[in-house]
């Protein structure tokens, strides 16, 4: 039996546009996130979901919501769909972290992963916990229809540990656009993933500013 999960990366918030370390600390979403949301509900008013799944941000609940409330489900969070915990830089701007440490941005050119930063999460350790919680509601959800709104570092990470893809590769197909949809297959039997849809934005295509 199959679960069909869909997931997707949270919408415009001031935080990304401040380009800060959006991680645990939440932002507002901006007006151009709403119409983000707008579009996305557009996009999927007509998928039947049977449960909805959410990090605790509110910028992640928001974005499902009006999805939520055509399907009359509740949204389950829990802090396993979280964002990487970005430890002492957690909510601040890159360009203050640069001064700080400019290593940290170094690296993150070189391997495109984010790290070296005190009390922060490890890659693997965000992969872990989204594979954990994910695979346990596709189980739980067996052949259903599920969507899973959550961030996205997590999201990438979660990606590239289910296909085996490393962070240095196919950088801009995994790197998670705001409200990019994520279509992922739970084979029961199998115990396996499969990646049907990455990181697609057509809802946006007629929006300026969709790339952002």
């Amino acid at each position: 039996m199959v679960t069909r999960i869909y997931i997707v990366r949270h919408t415009q918030t001031v935080g990304n546009v401040e380009k800060r370390l959006t991680g645990r600390k939440d932002y507002e979403v901006t007006e151009e996130g709403k119409k983000y949301i707008g579009l996305l509900t557009e996009r999927l008013k007509n998928t039947k979901f049977d449960k909805n799944y959410s990090s605790i941000s509110g910028r992640a609940i928001k974005t499902i919501e009006p999805i939520a409330k055509l399907n009359h489900l509740p949204i389950e969070t829990s802090e396993d769909l979280c964002e990487m915990n970005f430890g002492k830089y957690d909510g601040m701007k890159w360009e203050e972290v640069n001064k700080i440490d400019p290593k940290i941005h170094e690296e993150h050119v070189k391997t495109n992963e984010i790290k070296g930063i005190e009390g922060q999460e490890t890659s693997k350790e965000v992969a872990t916990r989204m594979d954990h919680y994910i695979r346990s509601k596709a189980k739980e959800n067996e052949g259903k229809t599920i969507l899973i709104s959550s961030h996205g570092v997590a999201i990438e990470a979660f990606l590239r540990n289910i296909t085996g893809e490393p962070f240095t590769e196919k950088r801009e197909e995994y790197s998670q656009k705001n409200t990019s949809l994520n279509i992922v297959e739970y084979d029961t039997e199998k115990d396996k993933f499969q990646l049907v849809l990455r990181n697609d934005i057509k809802h946006l295509e007629n929006n300026e500013d969709s790339v952002k």
